[in-house]
């Protein structure tokens, strides 16, 4: 069971905060003429994407350390890399840089879980 005086892990808001640009620099692209990209398929797959890895990240946050996490940080992960590379493809640069952040907070997490289990802490 969640401990729910467990305050939130620094390195999952960066994920969700990654995640939540991501989907707001997609939403304005889908939405702005002229950006290239307006209303097309692969926006709008992008804003799904950001909107699942905010999902992802925040399930990973409740979650207990296990196969459930490292399942959702390997698909976070695998958002992060295909979101970033639809960034790259449509030249959406700030799109990138949001999933970068993201990078940065899973990576920090899974470090962070790493060391916390060789101290017999709680992650």
């Amino acid at each position: 069971m969640v401990d729910p005086n467990r305050v939130a892990r620094p390195r999952t808001i960066l994920m969700v905060l990654g995640g939540l640009a991501g989907a707001a620099v997609a939403v304005w692209n889908f939405v702005t003429p002229l950006t290239g990209v307006t209303g097309t398929f692969g926006a709008g797959l992008v804003i799904a994407a950001s909107v699942l890895i905010v999902l992802a990240a925040i399930f990973i946050q409740l979650s207990e350390p296990g196969g459930w996490r490292t399942t959702l940080r390997v698909l976070v992960a695998l958002g992060v890399i295909g979101t970033a590379a639809a960034g790259y493809f449509l030249h959406e640069w700030w799109l990138i840089a949001a999933m970068a952040v993201t990078a940065i907070g899973l990576i920090y997490d899974i470090a962070s879980s790493r060391a916390s289990n060789q101290t017999g802490a709680y992650a």
